[in-house]
């Protein structure tokens, strides 16, 4: 037991501190773009379930929610525009919230936000393991832990990102017994693995890439080794428990008849067609550029991290073709991975194949950043673990150098906490150092709308007593969604006039993020009567602005 505490001191250690940081901070961040709605989802999948075995305990509870979300948030879409995710966290939260009736509504978020990250906290620790059954050191695995979980819109959404970052979460731990199971292929670990695969199915629908790699590495399997009985036996295994597993534990599933069986994958598409503001032009989210994924990434992930995986990268597509050009029919198998560690290589590069052709075969509708790829995070830091550890290699017979290496790397990490401390709480607008000031007015800054909340709480501060206030809004995003998250004292001394009738208002608020082109379309246009209040800014960044009503205040 000692030898294991200290054979992993440095990550129990840092561990500790984490959650500690994330014990003490879960309560700054606002509430997301999408949190309502993912409340709402698992509050009706919750009714849903309680009526269809008839639990009538709740009822009562469950009606006071659902019509309570209709009062407050009456933008909110209808739940038969994405009701097919949310059974793996909002179906859980829902019910926690019901069972434990917490009934304050900034405990609902607060909820999901701590609940959330320590989900993203334990995908570190599988990470972590993945790592560690890959390079045969604690030190590197170590830092790979770190730029996993420390990438700065990655730790800034595992607090309010219930869906896009969740999913990177469940899909890291179903890569974990992936590889677990061709590791040592036995029946719990085949049965573990499909276990998670229809999570990460349930939970978005691009999971589904992780079986049909299976598939493949099957394929190759019966390939190489011509033993096709047992690799269909244990594919047919495998695809069973899947399909048991994703039905049982999936209630979008119970809802369809044969005719949306038949158009499975059509309600995945995304229903909205926003313009998005990109790289100093507006462009329809189905028809954006090649560029808007890999240009996103680039600009918001920290050097090093891009430095490594590069590089990491870069040496196993070289080894990968080597091997694919000089490939003998009699060990096919052996040429494509030798070992076990080349074999996960092998299988982590086919699945990030399988992204990259997916995202240049379909014209994917896309906004808010790479939000909706948020996953790439477990390939970025692979490949950058795996980067760092060709560079310790070779430089293994120098110590000087390695500690040298060592030193750098930390120094790195160091400045990348100090990133975080100062975005703090809006790491998920960070942008690295390859984007001056003037650039970061080109793009898209607070797609999760978490200023909202920071943004009445200032107005709050400035009314008067018992006084009521306006609060108009020149955003995409309903300002009046954020009430949730400010104490319930303030709400009746609130008047949200959205986006029409502007001019009337007390105040306006904005975060400059929009679904028209606003060159021709004056939607969101300040009126002349508002004076520019206040500008909160992170880094250079804008994150919101406040305008006042001159009229109103002199």
């Amino acid at each position: 037991m000692f030898n294991k505490i200290k054979n992993h001191f440095l990550i129990i250690s840092f561990s500790i501190i984490y959650l500690l940081v994330g014990l003490l901070t879960y309560k700054d961040y606002g509430i997301g773009i999408e949190e309502h709605f993912q409340r709402n989802s698992g509050l009706n999948w919750l009714n849903y379930i309680f009526q269809l075995f008839e639990i009538d305990s709740y009822n009562n509870i469950i009606e006071n929610k659902l019509s309570e979300i209709k009062t407050f948030t009456p933008s909110l879409p209808g739940m038969d525009i994405a009701n097919h995710y949310g059974v793996l966290f909002d179906l859980p939260t829902a019910f926690l919230e019901v069972f434990f009736q917490i009934n304050n509504a900034q405990n609902y978020f607060y909820l999901r936000h701590f609940l959330n990250f320590i989900i993203f906290y334990i995908s570190g620790i599988f990470f972590y393991n993945i790592l560690l059954d890959r390079i045969p050191n604690n030190i590197i695995p170590f830092f790979g832990f770190l730029i996993y979980i420390l990438s700065p819109r990655i730790y800034g959404n595992s607090f309010f990102d219930g869906k896009d970052l969740f999913f990177l979460s469940i899909f890291t731990i179903t890569l974990f017994f992936y590889l677990r199971y061709e590791k040592k292929e036995t029946f719990i670990n085949l049965l573990l693995f499909s276990l998670f695969c229809a999570f990460a199915t349930s939970s978005r629908i691009i999971g589904i890439i992780i079986p049909f790699s299976f598939l493949l590495l099957i394929i190759l399997k019966i390939l190489c080794t011509n033993d096709i009985k047992n690799n269909i036996k244990i594919f047919s295994y495998f695809l069973t428990l899947y399909l048991i597993f994703i039905y049982f534990h999936w209630p979008y599933l119970w809802t369809l008849n044969y005719h949306e069986i038949l158009n499975f994958f059509q309600p995945f598409t995304v229903q909205t067609n926003p313009k998005v503001y990109f790289n100093g032009e507006f462009f329809s989210s189905n028809h954006l550029p090649i560029s808007y994924l890999p240009i996103w990434i680039s600009i918001t992930t920290p050097i090093y991290i891009l430095i490594l995986f590069f590089f990491g990268v870069s040496i196993y597509l070289k080894r990968f073709f080597t091997r694919f050009l000089n490939i003998k029919k009699v060990s096919f198998f052996y040429d494509l991975w030798r070992g076990e560690n080349e074999k996960k290589d092998f299988i982590i590069f086919i699945l990030l194949l399988q992204v990259v052709v997916i995202y240049l075969s379909f014209n994917l509708n896309l906004f808010s950043g790479w939000r909706h790829f948020l996953f790439l995070n477990f390939f970025l830091t692979y490949f950058s673990t795996y980067g760092l550890y060709l560079i310790f290699t070779h430089l293994r017979n120098s110590k000087k150098i390695i500690y040298s290496s060592m030193i750098i790397f930390s120094v790195f990490t160091s400045e990348l906490i100090y990133k975080l401390i100062i975005y703090h709480p809006y790491q998920s607008v960070y942008f690295n150092n390859l984007v001056n000031t003037e650039s970061k007015m080109l793009f898209e800054i607070d797609t999760q709308s978490l200023s909202r909340r920071d943004a009445i709480k200032d107005i709050i501060n400035l009314k008067k007593k018992d006084s009521k206030i306006i609060l108009g809004t020149a955003s995409w995003t309903p300002l009046e969604d954020a009430r949730s998250m400010i104490s319930e004292d303030n709400w009746s001394s609130l008047i949200f006039s959205g986006t029409t009738n502007k001019f009337n208002a007390d105040y306006i608020y904005s975060n400059h993020y929009y679904e028209v082109d606003t060159r021709y379309n004056n939607k969101y246009e300040i009126p002349k009567n508002f004076y520019l209040y206040k500008v909160h800014s992170v880094d250079n960044i804008i994150v919101y602005s406040i305008y006042k009503n001159k009229n109103k205040y002199n």
